[in-house]
């Protein structure tokens, strides 16, 4: 298809004459430019070398253009960029503008259209022809952040600390953060390079939407509704896709206020009931460690008691031993001494029963050893003699005896 012929440009010369702002420099070109712009031919991006290079136009403002007319030409469906177009170059009256012009104008497209890996791939051979150029360094940032590349760090700083960082080099990288979204101090970084740019004066509507998406990823609704807000008041008219953008954004800021409101109360009434359960549970435990502590006192109490009864039996058992032996040797004549031996006998006997009725191996409680013994013996005195007889008829009567 056959490029279409260069139409004339309006007295462009004199009003670049005229104005020396960045601002009305770029105004001028655009509307300069804008109305020869046709989907099937790029020669407006040859016409701007010339332009630039007869003028002796800041980078800026090249910068600014291409950027404002990469997005018209965008709107009305201009193809890319092709090899044809770059060997088109060495045909301008400064190839290296034009080259430069058409990078920046591809570059732009590939960015709006976020066509990160075309992006990433076309813009290193770019960087090799026109080196330290820091728009192109940003451009290959965004496309490392959009793609969430490990090299996106490196090359983020490589373009700040490139001469000539600019407004439109910091727009594109705030642009690249905004779908950096890999990174944990993504907000942060927003914010902190739109802070910046704010107090450059390089506000624009995309900032403070960008800005809102930062405040509401760091939960601060507030601030979130009041940048978006700002960015549908500051919006030119006609723009409507963009519009929609915006309100979207307002809309994704309600409802993440919503849902935090309400996972927040959810999570506080599952708090208070987990609390409520742990606090009966750590009752419970608290009950048994105090049952059990109970036991374990008890216990060593018991034992600590039947330890001092058995050694005061002891002691009383050696005294009771001492002095009967005592009376045993003291005694004139065979007969009083078999009574002491007899008496000592029967002491040590009982002795031995008391002991045995203190000290228990099996754990249980001790037995009235001589209690029982005396109520058998008294049982036995009173049993009543009965002949055989009638045991079998008592027999006979209860048969489960």
């Amino acid at each position: 298809m056959t490029e279409a012929p260069p139409r004339p440009l309006p007295d462009l010369d004199e009003a670049l004459s005229r104005e020396t702002s960045v601002t009305r420099q770029v105004a001028a070109l655009e509307a300069a430019f804008r109305p020869i712009l046709t989907p099937d031919s790029v020669d407006w991006v040859f016409q701007l070398a010339d332009v630039v290079h007869r003028h002796e136009l800041r980078i800026e403002v090249s910068r600014g253009a291409t950027s404002a007319l990469g997005w018209a030409a965008r709107e009305i469906g201009q193809r890319f960029v092709v090899p044809d177009d770059w060997a088109r170059c060495r045909e301008s009256a400064s190839p290296a503008e034009a080259y430069r012009l058409l990078a920046y104008v591809q570059g732009q497209r590939l960015r709006f259209d976020f066509k990160f890996e075309e992006l990433s791939r076309q813009v290193r051979g770019w960087m090799e022809e026109i080196p330290e150029d820091a728009m192109l360094q940003a451009l290959a940032a965004f496309a490392a952040l959009g793609l969430h590349s490990p090299t996106a760090e490196p090359l983020l700083r490589q373009a700040v600390e490139t001469p000539g960082y600019d407004s439109r080099s910091r727009y594109i990288l705030l642009q690249g953060l905004w779908f950096a979204t890999h990174l944990p101090d993504q907000a942060e970084r927003m914010l902190e390079l739109s802070d910046e740019m704010i107090g450059r004066s390089e506000d624009s509507p995309n900032l403070y939407y960008w800005r809102a998406f930062a405040m509401r990823r760091l939960r601060r609704f507030d601030e979130a509704l009041a940048c978006v807000d700002r960015a549908i008041a500051t919006l030119p008219a006609g723009m409507n896709p963009v519009h929609q953008d915006y309100f979207r954004e307002r809309e994704l800021v309600n409802t993440s206020r919503m849902l935090y409101d309400q996972v927040g109360e959810l999570s506080e009434g599952v708090s208070e009931r987990l609390r409520s359960e742990f606090q009966s549970y750590f009752d419970t435990v608290q009950d048994d460690l105090d049952r059990q502590s109970y036991t374990a006192r008890r216990i060593v109490s018991e034992s600590l008691i039947s330890l001092v009864e058995t050694l005061g039996l002891f002691v009383t058992l050696a005294g009771f031993l001492v002095g009967s032996g005592t009376i045993v040797f003291r005694s004139d004549s065979f007969g009083h001494q078999i009574t002491a031996i007899a008496l000592m006998l029967v002491g040590s006997v009982v002795f031995f029963l008391m002991l045995r009725g203190v000290v228990r191996l099996d754990g249980k409680q001790p037995k009235p050893v001589l209690g029982k013994l005396l109520k058998l013996g008294v049982r036995r005195r009173s049993r009543t003699v009965i002949p055989d007889r009638e045991k079998e008829l008592v027999h006979l009567r209860e048969p489960w005896v």
